[in-house]
């Protein structure tokens, strides 16, 4: 072998050599920007379900230095954001609504075999008048700043760079495998449910991403999964009840029911929601709407 083919192929830099510029720069960039805020601002470990953190610390560390990367690498490949599933235009049209609408209910349908089973009891409602308002736009904007951020920076130009080596699916499987491992292994109190639901979820976001072509669908229907699970059904995540939740709850019963300290995602339940989800969305998108482009010089799209 050319010594050059470990590098260049017939349609430029391989795959692999472009994800890994795009690793480099975006730990370095993060690294870098946590840095700085450790210098200059000091701040003092609190809550990890504050929307503030959400909402302020997590875009600003992950989701600008994903943007940065990703820019600078379109940049160099001669491609536009919306080569990589961005939607740049109309974010909150059409298919972001129905993500939300599919989140909400996701989320409803978890929770509430939860309590038809004994696990879950209103107990009453924290909130009220400005304090409601208040907590309500908040967590709305931290939901959305989560599904933004995670879904950019792991379906966006990491899955569609993947994907030009190795195939959609087979990209897609990986890190949907490393999605549910980063879970599993920065938060505490995992265990493998967690794992595993976070994972095939993550899968279930490919999916739509390949029949739809875009993002939109999946950040509307991480965002409303999210904000169901933590603010409006008030469940737990990380061992926490979320900072300006909505409802005073009491969950009870097996860790397999209710999902424990991690809340509802991590019970046993969580996985006859996924399989419904996905013979929902296999019945609703029953082709491959989205066009899977092939890098610039490629002779065919990757399959």
């Amino acid at each position: 072998m050319d010594p050059d083919e470990i590098f260049i192929s017939e349609n430029g830099l391989r795959a692999g050599w472009r994800l890994l510029i795009w690793i480099i720069i975006f730990v370095s960039l993060s690294g870098a920007i946590g840095i700085a805020i450790m210098k200059l601002f000091h701040p003092r470990p609190g809550p990890f379900l504050d929307p503030g953190r959400f909402i302020v610390g997590d875009f600003v560390t992950t989701f600008v230095p994903a943007l940065a990367a990703t820019l600078l690498m379109a940049r160099i490949e001669g491609r536009t954001l919306r080569d990589y599933y961005v939607p740049t235009r109309n974010l909150f049209a059409r298919k972001f609504g129905w993500g939300i609408v599919w989140g909400l209910i996701a989320v409803s349908l978890l929770v509430g075999m939860i309590a038809a089973l004994g696990g879950y009891k209103i107990l009453g409602v924290e909130l009220s008048g400005a304090s409601l308002v208040y907590w309500t736009i908040l967590w709305i904007g931290a939901s959305l700043a989560i599904g933004l951020v995670e879904e950019f920076t792991f379906r966006g130009y990491v899955l569609r760079t993947l994907a030009d080596g190795i195939g959609f699916w087979p990209a897609a499987v990986l890190l949907s495998i490393g999605f549910g491992a980063l879970h599993y292994f920065s938060k505490p109190y995992e265990r493998w449910e967690d794992f595993a639901s976070t994972g095939l979820l993550g899968f279930f976001l490919c999916l739509t991403i390949r029949k739809t072509n875009t993002l939109a669908f999946a950040i509307g229907w991480h965002a409303a999964f999210d904000w169901g699970a933590l603010y409006l059904y008030s469940g737990r995540n990380a061992g926490e009840f979320a900072v300006g939740r909505l409802l005073r709850t009491e969950w009870t019963g097996s860790d397999r029911l209710t999902g424990g300290l991690l809340g509802p995602e991590a019970s046993w339940l969580v996985f006859v929601v996924i399989a419904l989800l996905f013979l929902a969305f296999g019945m609703a998108f029953r082709r491959e709407r989205g066009s899977f482009a092939p890098a610039p010089g490629r002779a065919e799209s990757a399959k």
